[in-house]
């Protein structure tokens, strides 16, 4: 029971320290999913940033942080700033190979 507690406290930290970097890498190629993405990693952020159970770690402020992040992404989806650098990437990535 030990090995679970700590596999599952490692996996949650991992997850933790990862969470301000998720709304950038997810759904990177689709604008309205990454907004929404965005909004979730917000809402998970705030929730569990705001909790005091994680205080005693400092891992709020790694939640904390993701809402930032899912802020700029949010921002930037809905106001179209990556689109074109989206079309940009999938016209080069339509070009044939030579």
């Amino acid at each position: 029971m030990e090995i679970l507690i700590v596999t599952l406290s490692v996996a949650f930290l991992c997850a933790a320290y990862a969470w301000p970097f998720i709304p950038f890498v997810i759904y990177p190629m689709n604008r309205w999913r990454g907004f929404w993405a965005a909004l979730y990693c917000c809402a998970v952020g705030v929730f569990l940033g705001t909790w005091s159970g994680y205080s005693h770690y400092n891992i709020g402020a790694f939640f904390e942080a993701a809402v930032f992040t899912s802020v700029v992404r949010a921002v930037a989806e809905a106001t179209g700033i990556l689109e074109k650098p989206r079309n940009a990437w999938r016209k080069r990535r339509a070009l044939p190979v030579e």
